[in-house]
């Protein structure tokens, strides 16, 4: 119902990204990861492997961390360090600067 509406309003589509309270995803889910991944993985040369591991591992911390803000609240200072894709390695190998030899 709701999809469809979307579809022909929007010319869109609507995925409910869906999470357990313990880092579980829905199947549709899943699958927007591995989209996810594989695309930054081609943009950026690196293992698809590593990029999946990272956006799991970077969900599960934010989902674990709105669940202990939404169960005791906020405490001390708010942290808004947000890091662009662009600025990862994920392979955790320095790139060589132009005055280097490998």
């Amino acid at each position: 119902a709701y999809e469809q509406r979307v579809l022909d309003s929007e010319k869109g589509s609507f995925i409910p990204l869906i999470f357990t309270t313990s880092g579980g995803a829905g199947p549709l889910c899943s699958t927007f990861i591995k989209r996810i991944s594989s695309k930054i993985s081609e943009d950026k040369n690196e293992s698809l492997s590593l990029v999946t591991n990272h956006i799991r591992t970077r969900l599960r911390f934010a989902l674990l961390k709105s669940t202990l803000i939404a169960l005791r609240g906020v405490r001390g200072k708010v942290n808004h360090l947000y890091t662009s894709t662009h600025d990862i390695s994920f392979n955790l190998i320095p790139k060589l600067n132009f005055y280097e030899v490998a």
